[in-house]
């Protein structure tokens, strides 16, 4: 007998919805105790039982979920959990400079301990992003007069005179730089997700620089896209890297969509059909593309990313302009990598991230990959159901 199929409807796409969302608030990825209250984890970590460290970027993701589910629901309850991070971020993440800390650890043995002491340009921009929603909601003053500290530092000191985007401060240092040694270390087209929290803080001031300096990153952006949509993750190599590919789409929607530029938008349908073009037999989507080789081990986040980009692209959400089957694919790796049975608070209903470039499983329930899942599974619900909702230019977790 051959693998059982999985059926997708509505109901099943329902149940993965609920028990993700009660992860979230539930199983204590969000800290609620002491001076880490309010913030919120990468992954909780099942062989050392422990979580890994507080990630200021997934803050501001969760910020922007949480606003996200808000509007969903109307439950205020969401609202709070938001400002609880985002009380946490102003307080103990903001750096004097005006950027925010990228992590604070709790398991002091993680590979990712270097990171203490350094701020990241991209972070800052998702950050941003999430207060400025929030602010739009509550109208607390703390949340604009900390967007305004961090909109500032972004076109003020990471952006050169050929706009390219200086991707790492180095706080002991006191100097930015740059490495061909990971993607999320180089000025790349990713960086539109900055662009993004530049022009929601515009809808909010009408401070013409804001979107002055987010057109600048768009059109840089741009340089780094082929003719046929696929965004260069590694200047050096000419490869790509499915997450970041996805983030520069992602911020070309965001800031298309609010500015109606056809252009922006185009670059993102673009990026959206060539990657689904070089999907394989099983669904699975290229996490690491070079001309010479391919590497097709699932990483959930990307996965969802780009359901997320193929219905935010289509018309309506109603009038699919990709291959359904292709999405229903996508979406059986996602629902595959969702912990339904262990009834441990801390796992259930959480997705796991996947797997590594070598293939090895990393079963860490974690929060952004559960974040984009939720998303991509609202989103592909909504067209299910013919709900023609307008989604939101900065909800896009």
């Amino acid at each position: 007998m051959g693998k059982k199929k999985l059926v997708i409807n509505s109901k099943k796409i329902n149940t993965s919805i609920d028990h993700a969302i009660e992860w979230l608030v539930s199983s204590g990825i969000q800290n609620s105790t002491g001076k880490r209250a309010g913030s919120v984890n990468a992954w909780y970590d099942i062989k050392k039982k422990k979580y890994s460290f507080i990630y200021s970027e997934i803050n501001g993701y969760f910020i922007t979920m949480m606003i996200f589910l808000y509007k969903q629901t109307k439950n205020k309850k969401y609202i709070d959990l938001g400002l609880m991070s985002a009380k946490w971020l102003s307080k103990y993440a903001l750096h004097k400079n005006g950027g925010f800390k990228c992590l604070f650890l709790i398991d002091k043995s993680s590979p990712h301990a270097f990171k203490q002491n350094q701020i990241y340009s991209f972070d800052n921009g998702v950050i941003l992003n999430g207060f400025v929603s929030l602010y739009k909601i509550t109208k607390k003053k703390f949340l604009l007069k900390c967007a305004l500290k961090c909109g500032n530092w972004l076109i003020n000191h990471c952006i050169d005179k050929d706009n390219y985007v200086k991707p790492v401060y180095e706080i002991s240092e006191n100097k930015f730089y740059e490495s061909d040694k990971e993607w999320s270390l180089t000025s790349s087209s990713y960086h539109t997700k900055i662009a993004t929290g530049l022009i929601n803080l515009y809808s909010v001031t009408k401070k013409k620089k804001y979107i002055k300096f987010a057109k600048k990153i768009c059109e840089r952006s741009l340089q780094f896209q082929k003719k046929n949509g696929r965004f260069i993750s590694f200047p050096f190599r000419g490869g790509t890297n499915a997450h970041p590919h996805c983030y520069s789409a992602e911020g070309l929607w965001s800031v298309g969509n609010y500015l109606k530029n056809k252009k922006y938008l185009n670059a993102s349908y673009k990026a959206t059909k060539w990657i689904l073009s070089e999907q394989n037999k099983n669904g699975k989507i290229p996490r690491l593309y070079f001309e010479e080789k391919k590497i097709y081990h699932e990483r959930v986040d990307a996965i969802s990313q780009v359901v997320r980009l193929a219905l935010l692209n289509s018309v309506n959400f109603n009038r699919l302009r990709f291959n359904r089957k292709k999405i229903n694919k996508l979406l059986s790796i996602i629902l595959k990598y969702q912990n339904l049975k262990n009834n441990n608070k801390k796992i259930k209903g959480a997705f796991f991230w996947g797997k590594t470039s070598y293939g090895k499983q990393l079963k860490h329930p974690n929060s952004w990959v559960t974040f984009f899942s939720i998303q991509a599974l609202v989103l592909f619900n909504n067209y299910l159901n013919n709900k023609k909702k307008k989604f939101d230019s900065f909800d896009l977790v």
